[in-house]
């Protein structure tokens, strides 16, 4: 894998830590005050949506390879924004 494809990679992996913060609260809106068992299999629905489309992009761009600095740079995204949104 070239360093422009990692590069591109990084980027995409933080853009995706953004895009799980705000689908993240927006689950969470959707959620409130529902039953127990429709919580949990939305939740579960959610969390294989997301990660299916992550390897999805992963395969558009480098054939599939998962390293874990792109995880890193996801919590990353995910982090940022959630600093981001408390000031």
């Amino acid at each position: 894998m070239t360093s422009y494809v990692q590069l591109i990679c990084l980027i995409v992996s933080f853009l995706y830590g953004i895009l799980i913060f705000y689908t993240n609260k927006l689950n969470n809106r959707l959620m409130f005050k529902k039953n127990i068992f429709i919580q949990v299999i939305g939740n579960i629905l959610y969390i294989n949506n997301m990660a299916l489309l992550y390897i999805c992009f992963l395969y558009k761009i480098n054939n599939g390879i998962l390293h874990i600095y792109f995880v890193l740079f996801i919590i990353v995204g995910y982090l940022v924004m959630s600093v981001k949104k408390r000031k």
